[in-house]
Formats: structure tokens, sequence, C-alpha cells
């Protein structure tokens, strides 16, 4: 099969499109023949060999952690799944990932994915979706009717995060450059920050039950943002991480979160895909081959970028 595999730590150069042979399925996995991959910033993370102390390799690594796909192959004990399956899945960061013609994953991680939009979009939707979900309401318990601030709201999580505190029915102030304000609106923000002009502190002017952190900023940047939380707000950021000495002294609580795997979260969101309520705000779309120049670009994207694979019908 063709996948795109790095050798070695470093650029994005790199990244190889080259041969590699199909995995093998274990008893408890699937083989998923690949319509389409998405980036994540955390891939380019992983190939520049900044997580290698504590997350090792084995090179060659196939990258990338969205995947959907066809069900090709089923493992003997595997019963909830079947061959000719459409699912979507969020992979194991630590094994070769969907930047490949084909890939394998647990089978406990694969859901169905949503039957009212392309299967390659689908793509776009499990890594970004699931963070947004956990950092939401696992980790931060959003409620009807509680104020949340959401940094880097067009993002790839945040434009999920921003859906989904919607459906929620929080009040949902984002903050965002001004090429995304129409993408923001039209998923019914309450309130938009222009982050290159405009400071959180300034404009937030009642205070927010729970912020959501997706920017990249300094902890001390992400710090300063815990002074617009009510008391006994929440935190929660998938970046770094804010003082905790600074919110013990306001009353307020952090919380540091990295995305779980999780197929019934995935199959509750592709639910709300298919009731129309949230949906993968995808800016880009190239073909496998293009994915060292994508890494390149890393920091300059909105949205979801999709890498196509097959279109499957």
């Amino acid at each position: 099969m063709k996948a795109v595999r790095y050798h070695q730590y470093g650029s994005a150069d790199a990244l190889q499109y080259e041969e590699a042979p199909i995995p093998a399925v274990s008893a408890d996995e699937v083989l998923i023949k690949v319509a389409a991959t998405a980036f994540n910033p955390a891939d380019a993370t992983v190939r520049m060999g900044a997580l290698k102390d504590f997350l090792p390799l084995e090179l060659p690594f196939t990258p990338n952690v969205d995947v959907s796909g066809v069900i090709e192959q089923v493992g003997e004990s595997v019963t909830e799944l079947s061959v000719g399956d459409k699912v979507f899945a969020f992979l194991d960061m630590t094994r070769n990932g969907a930047a490949a013609e084909y890939v394998v994953s647990k089978a406990i991680d694969v859901a169905v994915a949503p039957k009212n939009i392309n299967l390659q979009d689908a793509a776009a939707i499990p890594g970004g979706a699931m963070t947004a979900w956990q950092g939401l309401f696992d980790n931060g318990n959003l409620q009807s009717g509680q104020r949340v601030l959401i940094t880097a709201a067009a993002g790839g999580v945040g434009s999920f995060a921003v859906q989904l505190a919607k459906w929620k029915g929080a009040y949902v102030i984002g903050t965002a450059s001004e090429n995304s304000f129409s993408a923001l609106q039209q998923w019914s923000i309450d309130e938009i920050i222009d982050y290159k002009n405009e400071s959180v502190e300034d404009k937030v002017t009642e205070k927010v039950d729970l912020i959501f952190n997706l920017s990249p900023v300094s902890s001390e940047e992400v710090t300063k943002l815990l002074h617009v939380l009510k008391e006994g707000g929440t935190l929660v950021t998938a970046l770094n991480p804010a003082d905790e000495s600074v919110a013990k002294e306001l009353g307020v609580h952090v919380v540091r979160m990295a995305v779980q795997r999780n197929a019934e979260q995935l199959t509750q969101i592709a639910q709300l895909v298919d009731d129309g309520v949230i949906k993968p705000f995808i800016t880009e779309r190239h073909p496998l081959s293009n994915l060292a120049s994508v890494h390149e670009k890393m920091g300059q994207m909105r949205g979801k970028v999709l890498l196509l694979v097959e279109d499957i019908k």
C-alpha cells in the first residue's frame, strides 16, 4: 500500500510518501480501508520528536490519528463490526496511523460513521469533536444557561466546541481572527473577540463559568484568563497550563486535559452530525501525498484540513 512515513524524527521533510506493508489484524482489531484522514497539530509535535521520551514510537512510523473508511477485515473475536461497515475513529497515537491506504485499529475504538455526510468528510470529526466534548462536558461540566469562553474558537477543536456548547444551551464567547467571524456567526456564537486587536480581559465584562483554552499561548497568557472566571469557575486547557497558585487565590479551578479514545462518545457525536446539530468545519482538502506540505503550514490553518485517500461511495 501507499503510506506517508518518517524514518527519523525531524522537520516536515522527514515525511515520505512511499510503499509500506499492509498491517496485519489481531483478534480484537479491524483493518480499515482509508477514505480520508485529517491533520492534527499533535501529529506534527510527535513527528518533531518533542514527545519521544514518554511516547516512544517504532520507526518508520505512519502518522495521523483521525480516520474514516470502510472495514476491510475483522479479527476473529470482533462481533460488533462487520466487513463493509462505514466507520470513523480516533486512533492510538502510539501505533501506525491513518496516513495510508489501510490502517489497523482496536475494534473498541471504532464507531459507525455519520450517514448524512460524505464518508471522507467524517475524517475531520473524531479527534477535534472528542476533545471538544471531553473539554466542555467531562472536564468542564458545562450546563445549559452557563457562560463559556472558548479560545481559538474557529480552530479544529474550537469549531466543534462552539457548536456543542450552543447545543447544550450555553452562552458562548469565542476568540478568533476576523476571517473566521462569518463561520462562527453561522454557528450562532453569542460574542466574538478579535484576539489580534482586542483583549479578553477588556471585552468580557460579565464573568464566565467556564473557559476552554485551545490557544497555543504561553502559560502566563493562560493564567491571565483566570481573572474573567466567576468564583468557583473552571478553566480547562488542552495546551499550556495556568498557574495553580493564582487559581487558588482567585477561588477557581484549573484542569489540564488530554483527549481520550471513546467510541461511545463518537457514536453520540455521529448522531448529532446526522441530526444536523454539528458539522465539521473543513477548510482545505489535499491528496495524501501532500501531507508534508500541510505539516509545513502548521499554525496557519483554520478548521480541519483533510487528506484524501479514496472516495468510497
